[in-house]
């Protein structure tokens, strides 16, 4: 199936080619050369967006530990995991409208759409299970958001998730 295809590895690649147009990516050219290349009003929209970001992550809470996201310690990992999604899904959608019925339905699953079947799998790879201890360390150290967080973020950030869903403003993870 190459919808699950496109979003697995897809989210990958988009998610590491958005590493291009970070905080950190932005100073190399396309050689490689430490060359900031951003005009000065480029710097400035990315950081009102990048502001969004961390104040939406660090609104984020940890269940049962009671304990706030770190978006600033994230913000890269973050800013990379909406742009893979959203790369990945326009690059599914433009591979199912070249090739309709391509898609077949799995067994138990016929009530949801392709591009449902697209969010839901892009979910389930992000699904765990961790100790307490083991989730107040990852927030405390890890550059990359809990996997719950990889998940509400950016489907949040995503009209085309709200479209999939028939998600009404307000409305289960619309925002």
């Amino acid at each position: 199936f190459f919808l699950f295809s496109c979003q697995g590895i897809g989210v990958v690649v988009g998610h590491e080619i958005t590493h291009g147009f970070d905080n950190s990516g932005r100073q190399f050219d396309k050689d490689g050369n430490r060359i900031p290349w951003w005009t000065r009003e480029t710097v400035q929209e990315f950081n009102e967006r990048k502001t969004c970001i961390v104040d939406q992550y660090s609104n984020f809470t940890v269940p049962n530990i009671n304990m706030k996201a770190n978006g600033n310690q994230t913000q890269g990992e973050d800013i990379a995991d909406n742009g893979g999604l959203r790369e990945s899904f326009f690059a599914y959608q433009k591979w199912a409208q070249a090739n309709p019925n391509a898609d077949k339905k799995l067994p138990g699953l016929s009530k949801y759409t392709p591009e449902q079947m697209f969010f839901i799998n892009y979910a389930h790879t992000w699904c765990s299970k961790m100790t307490d201890s083991y989730a107040m360390n990852r927030v405390l150290s890890d550059v990359h958001s809990l996997g719950q967080f990889r998940v509400i973020g950016p489907t949040s950030n995503f009209v085309e998730f709200d479209r999939v869903f028939k998600c009404q403003p307000g409305q289960g993870n619309s925002r």
